[in-house]
């Protein structure tokens, strides 16, 4: 859905300048994007079912809502079984912010808005997270007058400041009305339209959409699992806490992905999945080592992250290198999209990589070079000192690297 607001930002706003000519309005159609987007979905998990049917001489897939009846059983709604050893892999879902008069409107969610069949007019998305920025940059570009309400004081509030605020003038002169620092006090549905009361500064002021999207948080699937019949620890956000090697409070339970929190992405599922199972069924002893775990707002330009912002190696004590530069090579210029800014934060001790900040076109395919340089304690010349194709974007990378003396 990003990649159709994408093409339909070239064509829209940019294609003259490449010596394109469209002529008469472009127009954008909700349902084809959709029906793409499923239709991608449908393949993915047409794989994965098959993945499973070819070993079902070892795995048996069932589906139902499972919930612990003790500790080695659990009751499918169909039958109960019995198991020696278990992993827990439910995911979480969007939390509902504490705002009062949520309870009486209808809102989307990060699910509930990848289905409309239409373009709303105009949009409220509240938070100003990864899926607060997507999604108001996303429908902006499909049509929507879109307002983008964060409480903290910059958007991408664990990223880097620099950055986050770069991002945030981008999104502004795409059209995108952004607020940070918008505690949001109340909303309520009056004459067809939603309204958001907001306070900035101690400023009151309001918002009004056609729709609105609930962006805030997220929350674990728990609810239902009775973890408490199988002596599962949880916290009050449904969060099941785990131990290196993934294991609950239950030495036989183990717990992957976005419902032990923390680092919530698929990419941090994957790796997780692995380790539990050789855990859980050939006691390895295998430990998780979340130190470089790479990060991407997929927003236009792609922030993407991965290690200690300069802020916090400088906390830490580091005598921290940065190496900065803009996102303005030669393929840059090629392709017109100059935007952007990219940061090596390295220990001026022994010029390990502590972290790398990107803000430019395809910044979350350009991040990996430094994640793979990372990962054993690599050094900045790694990068610095190899040689790049040129022109290609990845040479920003390397000019980061040289950069950070």
């Amino acid at each position: 859905m990003l990649w159709s607001g994408q093409v339909m930002h070239l064509a829209a706003r940019r294609a003259a300048e490449f010596g394109v000519e469209i002529k008469g309005p472009v127009r954008f159609r909700m349902e084809k994007a959709v029906a793409r987007k499923d239709a991608i979905v449908r393949k993915i998990q047409k794989g994965i079912h098959g993945a499973l049917n070819k070993r079902d001489d070892r795995i048996t897939f069932l589906r139902g809502a499972a919930r612990f009846v003790g500790d080695h059983e659990v009751d499918t709604g169909d039958a109960r079984l019995s198991f020696a050893k278990a992993v827990i892999a439910t995911g979480a879902r969007r939390s509902v912010a504490p705002i009062a008069g949520l309870d009486t409107v209808k809102f989307l969610t990060n699910r509930s808005a990848l289905e409309l069949d239409h373009v709303p007019e105009s949009l409220i998305v509240i938070g100003g997270g990864y899926v607060g920025i997507e999604f108001a940059q996303m429908y902006a570009r499909f049509g929507s007058r879109v307002t983008l309400l964060g409480k903290s004081p910059r958007l991408a509030p664990g990223e880097d400041p620099e950055l986050s605020d770069l991002l945030a003038t981008y999104l502004r002169d795409e059209g995108i009305d952004v607020r940070t620092g918008a505690a949001v006090a109340a909303v309520r549905a009056e004459a067809g339209r939603h309204r958001a009361t907001f306070t900035v500064a101690g400023e009151e002021h309001e918002a009004s959409a056609a729709v609105l999207l609930i962006a805030t948080g997220r929350v674990g699937n728990t609810d239902n699992l009775g973890l408490g019949e199988a002596g599962i620890e949880v916290k009050a956000e449904g969060f099941i806490p785990v131990d290196d090697q993934l294991r609950t409070s239950q030495p036989h339970v183990w717990a992957i992905g976005d419902v032990k929190g923390g680092l919530m992405f698929t990419h941090v599922a994957t790796y997780d999945g692995p380790i539990a199972a050789l855990n859980a069924v050939k006691d390895q002893g295998r430990t998780v080592d979340y130190r470089v775990v790479p990060r991407a707002v997929f927003s236009d330009p792609t922030l993407a992250s991965v290690g200690l912002t300069e802020e916090e190696a400088r906390n830490r004590g580091y005598d921290v290198a940065v190496g900065k530069v803009p996102a303005g090579g030669a393929r840059a210029m090629a392709i017109g999209d100059t935007r952007g800014m990219l940061k090596a934060i390295v220990n001026r001790a022994d010029q390990e990589i502590l972290g790398f900040h990107i803000l430019a076109a395809a910044g979350d395919d350009l991040l990996h070079e430094a994640v793979a340089a990372m990962y054993h304690h690599g050094t900045i010349d790694r990068i610095g000192k190899s040689i790049h194709v040129h022109p290609t974007l990845s040479e920003m990378v390397k000019s980061a690297a040289k950069a950070a003396k």
